[in-house]
């Protein structure tokens, strides 16, 4: 169960409908035939971290602009940069991040295989160098909290530094996007499948 009441249109502020608005009628909206925002899902209300964001709606709409920008505005190409996503959904075991974008992982043309060994915290057997590249950059930033010179060339020569700039800074907004989901226990919609088991707590 979510720990925030869902914010319904009717009871929006003047801020709170910036961010509706920018959500449901910019790309992401657009997007919604692609694994987009479906307000059906949500009770008529944002789903995922944009409904937290409703209660700060000033940081809120800073944090969907940046959102917005990193997905259709990326250097880097959509499968490597759904890869990514994925990647650091399930290191913060982030439920919701992991089931939107898996979807969106699979229609950028990442396998059902790749999908399922980074569900599973496997590393995959990757058919396609380039996702394995990002990968390993990724992990061993979220594992190391660096990267060592050696990954850091090889990922500068596959995505040049515009993209390695692009990819660090999507990793960190999924990171707080990660925070935002779990901290406000936000639940992946209504008859789908959650892709882990709830950590347990202390």
């Amino acid at each position: 169960m979510t720990r925030l009441a869902a914010v319904a249109p009717a009871g929006m502020t003047a801020a709170q409908n910036r961010i509706f608005d920018a959500v449901t009628q910019g790309p992401r909206g657009r997007a919604a035939g692609r694994g987009g925002i479906d307000l059906s899902a949500s009770g008529g209300g944002l789903p995922g971290p944009f409904n937290a964001w409703m209660y700060s709606p000033d940081i809120g709409n800073l944090a969907q602009e940046l959102g917005a920008a990193l997905r259709f505005k990326n250097s880097l190409p959509e499968n490597l940069l759904e890869l990514a996503v994925i990647t650091v959904g399930r290191h913060w075991s982030a439920q919701f991040e992991f089931w939107a974008h898996a979807r969106l992982a699979r229609q950028a043309g990442v396998s059902d295989d790749v999908i399922e060994a980074i569900r599973i915290g496997k590393r995959p057997d990757f058919d396609k160098a380039e996702e394995a590249q990002i990968y390993d950059f990724v992990r061993e930033m979220l594992d190391n909290k660096r990267v060592c010179d050696a990954t850091y060339a090889a990922t500068r020569t596959l995505v040049g530094e515009q993209g390695l700039v692009d990819l660090v800074t999507l990793m960190g907004y999924y990171t707080m996007i990660s925070f935002t989901l779990n901290c406000f226990a936000v639940p992946v919609p209504e008859g789908q499948t959650a892709p882990f088991n709830e950590p347990t707590s202390n």
